[in-house]
């Protein structure tokens, strides 16, 4: 699938925006930082720009996930857990993350920090019941899997 991208140029340099990393075995790509982002302890909602723009196909969708590496290595969480990029958004893509380490954080330029994935939408109608069919967990929440 190709998918059309467009650098940001009303908001970063074009020297500074990479195309994202597409390696054939990843089921993700990598974003690279157009800029260096200093996100301190205990900061939240910090939006990090891709330097990217997508038309994404109808029908599809982008999410955002954080790279293995950071979840590991360090204290910043997406704050979103999974981002989200529908097929008719058209500005920057940004990932918007959470400090909870005890460090402050820099995201370098130029670094890989961020992942995504397209993936296909599967279109759902609702139908309302009065009733739902039975089934051995029923409506056992937190916890009860596998406990009588």
């Amino acid at each position: 699938m190709k998918v059309k991208v467009r650098k940001a140029l009303e908001t970063q340099f074009e020297e500074d925006i990479k195309m994202p990393l597409v390696t054939k075995e990843n089921a993700c790509y990598d974003f690279y930082s157009p800029q260096e982002m200093v996100i301190y302890k205990g900061s939240i909602g910090v939006k990090v720009p891709t330097g990217l723009q997508f038309e994404i196909p109808e029908g599809y969708c982008m999410k955002l996930y954080l790279r293995s590496s950071y979840a590991a290595k360090r204290g910043l969480r997406l704050a979103n857990s999974v981002g989200m990029i529908d097929s008719g958004y058209r500005g920057e893509v940004m990932a918007i993350f959470d400090n909870i380490g005890e460090n402050t954080e820099v995201i370098e330029k130029g670094e890989r920090f961020l992942q995504g994935r397209i993936e296909k939408n599967i279109l759902v109608e609702f139908e309302e019941v009065t009733t739902l069919e039975e089934t051995q967990r029923g409506d056992g929440g937190f916890g009860s899997t596998g406990k009588m």
